[in-house]
C-alpha cells in the first residue's frame, strides 16, 4: 500500500547493480503496469533487458547499470498545446504510481527524460513516440534527498487558515520529484478551504512534473481522510 512514509523513503537514483530484475519482481511490477495502463488510457509499457536506452552519448548516460525500464509511449504530437499538455500531466501522475509501487517492492527508481528513446524495445507503432521512461531496478544506493524550495514558495492559501491536511499534503507535494529539481508548480487552498488549485507552465516537461505532484499531494490528503477536492480534475 503506498502511504506518505513510502513518498518519504523514495529517491532518484542513477547508478544500478547492473542486474535484471528477478522474474517475480518484473511480474509484479508488470501487474502494476498493467493496471495503470488499463485506468488510465495510457499506452504504458514495462521494457526489461533493454540497457541501450540509457545510452545518450558515446555509451554514456544519467542512469547507469540500469537494465530494465518503464516507457509511456504517446501520440507524436510535434507542436505544444492543451493536448499535449494533458497527455502530459497523465503522463506524470501515473507513472509517479508506478514509482511509488515500486519503492514499495524494494526497488529503486528514476524519471528520465534524457535518454535515446528510439532504442527503447517498447512497441511503437507509426505515429507514436516514446514520451520518456523510468529507469528500474536495484540501486547501488537508496539515493539521497534533494534540496527543496519551501512549502511557502510552492503554496498559497487564500482561506483564513490553512488546515493540517494541507501542510500534509503539501509536504509530500515538496518531496514530488521534478525536472532539474525545478519545482516550477504552485498549488492553491482557495477560499472554501477545501478546494485545491494546481497550476504549472504548460511547456517543457513541467505538466509531466505537475501530475507527479497532483500523486503526492492526493495520497497525503486522503491517508488523512480529509474532505478536498481539485478545482479540475484530470
Amino acid at each position: 500500500m503506498i502511504t506518505v512514509e513510502t513518498i518519504r523513503e523514495r529517491h532518484s537514483v542513477r547508478e544500478y547493480d547492473g542486474k535484471p530484475l528477478a522474474q517475480a519482481e518484473f511480474d509484479a511490477l508488470g501487474a502494476v503496469v498493467e493496471e495503470c495502463t488499463r485506468e488510465s488510457g495510457l499506452d504504458i509499457q514495462l521494457v526489461g533487458d533493454n540497457p541501450e536506452v540509457f545510452n545518450v552519448i558515446a555509451r554514456f548516460g544519467l542512469i547507469r547499470g540500469c537494465r530494465t525500464h518503464v516507457a509511456f509511449v504517446v501520440d507524436d504530437v510535434k507542436a505544444g498545446g492543451a493536448t499535449k499538455a494533458a497527455v502530459d500531466e497523465v503522463v506524470g501522475y501515473w507513472g509517479q504510481k508506478i514509482v511509488l509501487a515500486a519503492q514499495d517492492m524494494g526497488l529503486n527508481t528514476c524519471w528520465c527524460a534524457l535518454c535515446s528513446r528510439k532504442k527503447s524495445r517498447a512497441v511503437v507503432a507509426p505515429g507514436k513516440k516514446v514520451r520518456l521512461v523510468i529507469a528500474v531496478g536495484h540501486g547501488k544506493t537508496q539515493g539521497f534527498p534533494r534540496k527543496t524550495k519551501s512549502v511557502g514558495a510552492l503554496s498559497s492559501v487564500e482561506c483564513a487558515k490553512a488546515p493540517a491536511w494541507f501542510a500534509a499534503a503539501m509536504e509530500a507535494a515538496q518531496l514530488a520529484p521534478t525536472a532539474m529539481n525545478n519545482q516550477n508548480f504552485k498549488i492553491t487552498l482557495l477560499p472554501d478551504g477545501k478546494t485545491v488549485r494546481i497550476e504549472a507552465p504548460q511547456s517543457g516537461l513541467n505538466m509531466i512534473d505537475e501530475g507527479i505532484v497532483r500523486r503526492n499531494f492526493e495520497i497525503a490528503a486522503n491517508e488523512i481522510g480529509a474532505d478536498w477536492r481539485w478545482e479540475r480534475e484530470i
